[in-house]
């Protein structure tokens, strides 16, 4: 799976549960919201007010973690 910004939070965390630290880590509460299933990381970046590309950077690390 290729991770893009208009990915939602729900399916990037179904495919890759361990990208949940990096939502934990940065004290955003996506996960458990009820918005996760139509929330893309793009309008996620956007509410917390955080750099996409840094996100999508962060997620890409913790992915190839696994």
């Amino acid at each position: 799976m290729k991770l893009e910004s208009k990915i939602t939070i729900k399916t990037l965390l179904e495919n890759h549960p361990g990208a949940l630290a990096v939502f934990i880590e940065r004290r955003m509460l996506c996960v458990g919201c009820p918005t996760e299933a139509y929330h893309t990381l793009e309008d996620v970046a956007r509410i917390h007010g955080c750099d996409l590309e840094d996100l999508l950077n962060s997620l890409r690390r913790a992915m190839q973690r696994g």
